[in-house]
């Protein structure tokens, strides 16, 4: 089996039930209809019921901005059901779709020069989470708040130079941190167009909304890998270089990812990096699959079999098809993960995404089973669960330096005090009283 059609879905009423248990408002509820409805489900009916009870309109505009939603909303709105919304809300949510595709165009220009600069210097680049694929895969319906592209580890330096050529400042995460110490510590360098701007908008971790009309930050992250070291999976990148192709965009040719991997890094970025906290990253993996008819499901899984990330594919693939009902093989979902500890995982994601007396950026932090140290849960390999525990005991990272900046130009000094840093922490954790 190589190319298959999806007809399998999930029932809305079992989401919708979900949701009404845990405390979702009326707005999450029409949010959660949007979505579904743009996969290709039914909830038209639904999404008419809902609109007619007691909306908070305002609420359910932050709402949307915040879970960078607004033009998905909008667009199933206007297409659905408009006669069903105020006229006034309506034009709020139409001046919100029309910025969010100025500030894509925006960025689609910028993007298309630094490729033209990049592939002038030979330096291999490959964008993504971009609004070149955005356009490609579901037009201006996707918030891109910044710019990522891909190069080889080998070329962070030249590519640093390049950027800083075209007026970006490379914006340290540690400061006084040597160029390879840091390229050994962290999987990508930050930059921006005004550092000022871009202290004010991302320096607290913010969620949104984001303000497009105001942004002059023009942040770019340029990445050599997807994840920490501490991760052994997606660590020899050749293959995804192998398996890249060319697309032609806007009249520019420009190099993509296949939607395989375009896929599985999908499910990487919002399992490992942000924990599934936005509904954007499960309605991305959804769009990956509605736009890609062609995928190739049996290589899917192989690749991410052979990388060591099956359960990672699950769970982005269950909590894709749950929530935002993107369909997939029935066979491949045989095919898939099926540890008891997956599922309840991919339980716990939908249910904290309509708890509102929980604060999503604090999940993280009072939940270790959704934290970002779960690496050793999230790989299945016993190898990889070995080596990441070795790195984790072994390798400093950017919270040492954070606890002893003034050691963070001594490179050496790290690998010695880091199995300390190790101890004193979890001593730390072991003896705070819990609330």
């Amino acid at each position: 089996m190589g190319n298959v059609s999806c007809t399998t879905y999930i029932d809305m009423s079992n989401v919708y039930r979900t949701a009404e248990e845990n405390g979702a408002s009326v707005e999450e509820l029409i949010i959660l209809c949007c979505i579904r409805l743009h996969a290709g489900t039914r909830e038209v009916d639904q999404l008419n019921k809902l609109l007619q009870s007691n909306v908070e309109w305002d609420k359910l505009i932050q709402l949307a901005r915040e879970a960078f939603m607004g033009p998905l909303l909008y667009m199933q709105l206007s297409t659905v059901c408009p006669t069903l919304v105020p006229p006034a809300v309506m034009e709020r949510l139409r001046t919100d779709f029309q910025s969010n595709a100025k500030h894509n165009a925006m960025l689609i220009r910028e993007l298309l020069t630094i490729l033209e600069r990049f592939n002038r210097e030979g330096i291999p680049i490959i964008p993504y989470k971009d609004p070149l694929s955005a356009r490609k895969e579901y037009g201006d319906l996707r918030v891109c708040t910044d710019l990522d592209v891909f190069i080889h580890e080998s070329d962070v330096a030249r590519a640093t130079e390049v950027l800083r050529t075209q007026g970006y400042t490379r914006i340290p995460r540690i400061d006084a941190i040597g160029d390879a110490f840091e390229v050994a510590l962290e999987y990508h360098r930050i930059f921006a167009k005004d550092p000022d701007s871009y202290r004010r908008m991302f320096a607290h971790d913010r969620v949104g909304p984001f303000d497009f009309a105001n942004d002059r930050a023009g942040k770019l992250e340029l990445h050599w890998n997807f994840l920490p070291r501490r991760w052994s999976i997606i660590r020899n990148n050749d293959q995804l270089w192998a398996r890249a192709r060319k697309v032609v965009i806007d009249g520019t040719q420009v190099c993509s990812f296949s939607p395989e991997d375009s896929l599985l890094l999908a499910c990487i970025h919002g399992t490992a990096i942000h924990n599934w906290r936005w509904w954007k990253l499960i309605v991305d993996v959804a769009e990956l699959i509605t736009a890609h008819t062609d995928l190739n499901w049996d290589q899917l899984v192989t690749i991410a079999r052979q990388r060591g990330c099956l359960r990672i594919l699950t769970i982005g693939l269950l909590l894709a098809n749950e929530v935002a009902g993107a369909p997939f093989p029935e066979d491949i979902r045989q095919r898939l993960d099926h540890d008891p500890r997956t599922r309840a995982y991919v339980q716990r994601v939908v249910l904290r995404l309509f708890q509102e007396t929980t604060s999503k950026s604090d999940l993280a932090a009072t939940n270790p089973d959704l934290s970002g140290f779960h690496s050793m849960f999230m790989q299945e390999r016993v190898s990889d669960k070995c080596r990441s525990l070795l790195r984790a005991m072994m390798l400093p990272d950017r919270s040492d330096v954070e606890m002893l900046p003034a050691l963070a130009s001594h490179t050496k000094v790290w690998y010695l005090l880091h199995p300390v840093l190790v101890v004193v922490n979890r001593l730390q954790y072991r003896l705070k009283p819990r609330a």
